[in-house]
């Protein structure tokens, strides 16, 4: 017999005696029934506090929100007068705790050095319990030529005791609309070329709305750029419209948002704006997006937002009670013809449209409906209203003097005709443009 056979033998031996005394213990029911030990409920609100790391000044606070079942919104709240007003400062939850360091496990939105509130926000797909007993903790860098050094961490989840609160008061049936941003070419070194993108309002509760702008890069910046990007992209809303131009608002509201870190895989940056949905999607605002805080003159995408992103405004009167006719089409071509009776429709999918209804609410009530005549989408009408009116992605809004809607797939998918909802023969048909981009816009 060999020598590691007989320690297999020995350790065989002294489980099978340990055995018995296992069972007894394990049969030991506590006071409520219940065996083992039961993890700790995680409520709607935790935070961890982040201190100051090389001489950086920059102190914080990390919080996890429960934003769903499995969804949670992660903020960062740094000390703004702490913070490099020259960069942007890359954040991460890295696995393992401070003491031994670990590899990243989620990107977080970058912080502005430049913002005066020093806030950005994330939504992670995983459960609040997940985040709340994460073996990890949080880096914040000096910026991403420099992710060496961290100016501010904490640990976080199984490594550190938080700080419980009573969570956001989120709205029950959330909207959300999401806007294109335009390529623009610059004179910069990043993307000078332009690249599109998105920026999506999610309303959060009813005085706050979460803002995310979103590069098509595809990846992370870097990757689509193919060398290394020392810089972080930043975003703003300005007043006005992009033709007009203005200064970034800073009231009612702070218009900064959040920024890129060039190697975020998902290329995207939140922050929560205290403002109403209601408030940002009726704003005469723009937003802008920046090479770096460095290089701000540099814009690589840009475009109109709340009252100005109206991509085509259709004006229709009657002609008695037999035909709508179109007076007016302002904005993109190809939407409908003028000076005719009951003219098609033509819609692209993703962008944005103004019914304004010259006939009058009371006598002529402008919808859409599918194919079966009286089954309505979306309807002007008082007291009344269609099937889709509540789609956050539609974002669809009535007035006395007409409709505003986003064209999205679901709409296009069931949509047929445009109608009086009183006299069935001003009815006119509603088709898709095949220069439709998609539109929606989830996964934030």
């Amino acid at each position: 017999m060999t020598l590691s056979t007989r320690v297999r033998r020995v350790l065989s031996a002294a489980a099978l005696m340990l055995l018995p005394l296992a069972l007894v213990l394990s049969g030991c029911d506590s006071d409520d029934g219940m065996t083992g030990t039961t993890p700790p409920s995680v409520g709607d609100q935790v935070s961890y506090d982040l201190s100051a790391q090389n001489n950086s000044g920059v102190t914080g606070t990390v919080t996890f929100w429960r934003a769903g079942p499995d969804t949670t919104l992660v903020t960062l709240d740094l000390d703004p007068s702490a913070t490099n007003s020259n960069v942007s400062h890359p954040a991460h939850i890295h696995l393992n705790s401070v003491s031994e360091g670990g590899g990243v496990e989620y990107y977080l939105s970058a912080v502005n050095g430049s913002s005066p509130n020093g806030t950005t926000a994330r939504k992670i797909g995983v459960p609040i319990e997940d985040l709340a007993t994460f073996d990890g903790h949080v880096n914040v860098h000096a910026s991403p030529a420099n992710l060496e050094t961290v100016v501010a961490q904490g640990n976080i989840g199984a490594n550190a005791e938080g700080t419980d609160g009573s969570g956001l008061n989120f709205v029950d049936s959330p909207r959300a609309t999401t806007y294109p941003l335009n390529a623009s070419t610059t004179q910069g070194s990043v993307l000078s070329e332009g690249i599109p993108g998105t920026v999506r309002f999610e309303e959060l509760t009813s005085s706050q709305t979460l803002v995310t702008y979103r590069l098509d890069t595809g990846g992370s910046v870097e990757n689509y750029v193919g060398s290394d990007v020392t810089v972080a992209q930043i975003g703003h809303i300005h007043e006005n419209t992009v033709a007009e131009g203005g200064k970034i608002v800073s009231g009612p509201f702070s218009g900064y948002l959040g920024s890129v870190a060039p190697t975020d895989p998902a290329a995207r940056s939140s922050r929560i704006i205290n403002a109403s949905f209601d408030e940002l999607t009726s704003y005469d605002g723009y937003v802008n997006i920046h090479q770096s805080n460095a290089n701000t003159q540099y814009v690589f995408a840009q475009g109109n937002i709340g009252a100005n992103a109206i991509d085509a405004t259709i004006e229709v009167n009657n002609q008695g009670t037999a035909a709508w006719e179109v007076t007016d089409v302002r904005g993109e071509s190809g939407v409908a013809s003028t000076g005719t009776d009951n003219p098609s429709f033509s819609l692209t999918v993703g962008h944005r449209y103004r019914i304004d209804n010259n006939a009058g609410l009371g006598a002529h009530p402008f919808a859409l409906e599918t194919g079966t005549d009286g089954d309505y989408l979306l309807r002007q009408e008082s007291g009344e209203s269609g099937s889709l009116e509540d789609d956050p992605d539609i974002n669809y809004v009535e007035d006395d003097d007409g409709i505003t809607f986003t064209f999205t797939q679901a709409l296009a998918d069931e949509v047929a005709a445009y109608q009086c909802t009183f006299h069935g023969s001003m009815e006119g048909g509603v088709g898709t443009s095949d220069s439709g981009n998609g539109g929606g816009g989830g996964g934030y």
